[in-house]
Parts: structure tokens; C-alpha cells; sequence
């Protein structure tokens, strides 16, 4: 396994979109990924890999040998390199994503001490078929709560980050965790969630959040949506996801897609109009 060359790019790109077409954009859009490939004798590319942290001490892999090459051993050696790799930058964990349909990738990552920790239910919205609930807002403003966007609060109060980080803490609760790991939950500062919010498409301006006096009790977007605990079942969620359908409306977009691995969630978008595609079960193996 050596680094990606540049003479190594259309190969990889080739096998990375065969394997995983509904992430097309991944293959250049990562910045903080290190990409591998394996080359055979003739320089010709016989497997790609790539490792990244989406956690302080959790790194996600993604690794793809030719169908013609497999069974031979290639995937264990690499898969052996990008733990060793892993490990050194400080990761305890190691996750793999599959689609639930890859018989041989799930038996491969069992064998091999990795264990299913979720499911996320991927979902297609197309835009001229939504049934947004329109009313949804107007049933939560009666109640004092509000819907803004996080590029609104952020200029009104640049400190609102410290809110945003306090509800996305909150909201995790009863979520199942990816990627479980030994003693207590970790939790994001700040930066890093501000961060994460400001790298994603469309940023602060795409994120709505729902206030009720003051307090930050929900938000939907690139980030997803998520709900404080205290404040469920009021139709908050709706009622964000349906602002975020008639923006999306708004600016010409044919579709949305989403992911969830809450049943809750799948239901709302559902109602709206979502329909489900696919599955990606997750898998993680401690370092």
C-alpha cells in the first residue's frame, strides 16, 4: 500500500464510483482523508483505501479491492495497515460503513472482530411530490416557539455558538451511538461544532433552528435534525424539515436526500414525502 499518486487517480475514482455511487462526491471533497492504493507488478491499481477521523479518537476507513483481486489476501494486509495507521494518530476505534446487500463485505469485517452497531435508512425526496405541512409552524409559534436559522442567531450573537453545542449534546440522547467506545461519552467543544456546521453545504445559512425563550430546542439541516429531549413530540421537527423542504424549493433543487437510523425520523419523512433507497449498516472495531 503507498499513497495515492497522481497516476493512480482515474483508476481509484473508477473503483470508488462502481462501489459507492450515491457518494460520487467523496472521492475529491475530503480534504482530511489519506488515500492508499495498492498497485500489482505492472503498476496497474489492484485496490484503493482511505482513512480519515470523524471523531478525536475514532477514524473511519473505506476499502475497495478489485473483484478480480479479492480472496487473496489484499484486503486483510491493507486493512492491517490502515488499523496500524489508526492507531498511531491516536484512534481506539476504527469504522467501516457497507450497504446492507454486501453479503461478502459483511462476512469479511465479522471475521474480522468488527461488530454492527447501527443502520442508517437513506431517503430521496422528490421536491414536486413533498406534502410539507405548512401549518406545522404556525401550530408551534402559538406556543412560543419560533423557527430562525443559525446564520441569523449567529449574527445577532456570535457567542450563540455555546446554545448550539449545549442542544446538539442534548439532543444525542436516546440516539443510538455509531461508534460506541470504552468509559463516557466524549462530547465536542464548541469549535468543533462550529466547525463541522461551517464545512458542511450550505453551512449556517441552510441550518433552522427552533427557539423558545431564548433556548435552542431544535435545528434541522446539513447536520441533520435533532430535537432536545424536553421537547419532543410537539411537532417541532416537522415543522423544521418543513422549512427546510420549502427552501430547498425555493432555490430550484429538484431532490433531497437524507439518512436516519431513527425510526421517529423516518416516520416524519415519510409524511412528507421521503421515500427510502437503501441501507448502511455500520461496523466498528476497537484498536
Amino acid at each position: 500500500m503507498h499513497p495515492l499518486e497522481p497516476a493512480d487517480h482515474e483508476a481509484a475514482a473508477a473503483l470508488f464510483l462502481r462501489t459507492y455511487p450515491l457518494r460520487q462526491d467523496e472521492i475529491t471533497a475530503r480534504p482530511e482523508q489519506q488515500r492508499f492504493a495498492a498497485t500489482d507488478d505492472k503498476g496497474r491499481l489492484i485496490a484503493y483505501a482511505a482513512l480519515w477521523p470523524f471523531h478525536p479518537d475514532g477514524y473511519r476507513f473505506d476499502l475497495i479491492v478489485a473483484p478480480e483481486r479479492r480472496r487473496h489476501g489484499i484486503g486483510d494486509d491493507l486493512l492491517r495497515q490502515l488499523g496500524e495507521l489508526a492507531r498511531a494518530a491516536g484512534a481506539i476505534t476504527l469504522q467501516a460503513r457497507i450497504d446492507d446487500t454486501w453479503a461478502e463485505s459483511r462476512s469479511f469485517l465479522l471475521a474480522r472482530q468488527f461488530r454492527e452497531t447501527m443502520r442508517m435508512h437513506r431517503q430521496v425526496l422528490r421536491l414536486a411530490d413533498a406534502t410539507a405541512e405548512t401549518g406545522a409552524e404556525a401550530r408551534l409559534a402559538a406556543t412560543g416557539i419560533t423557527i430562525t436559522t443559525l446564520g441569523a442567531e449567529t449574527r445577532r450573537d456570535p457567542a450563540c455558538w455555546t446554545r448550539f453545542r449545549d442542544l446538539s449534546h442534548a439532543a444525542s440522547e436516546g440516539w443510538p451511538d455509531p461508534d460506541p467506545r470504552p468509559g463516557p461519552p466524549s462530547l465536542d467543544d464548541t469549535d468543533v461544532v462550529r466547525r463541522r456546521v461551517e464545512a458542511l453545504p450550505g453551512g449556517v445559512e441552510d441550518c433552522f433552528l427552533a427557539v423558545h425563550d431564548g433556548e435552542y430546542v431544535g435545528f434541522s439541516g446539513p447536520l441533520g435534525t435533532a430535537v432536545h429531549p424536553a421537547h419532543r413530540g410537539c411537532g417541532i421537527a416537522t415543522a423544521l424539515k418543513t422549512r427546510v423542504v420549502c427552501a430547498a424549493r425555493d432555490r430550484g433543487l429538484e431532490t433531497l436526500t437524507t439518512a436516519s437510523g431513527n425510526p421517529a425520523m423516518l416516520h416524519i419523512n415519510e409524511r412528507l414525502g421521503y421515500r427510502r433507497t437503501s441501507t448502511e449498516i455500520r461496523f466498528v472495531k476497537p484498536l
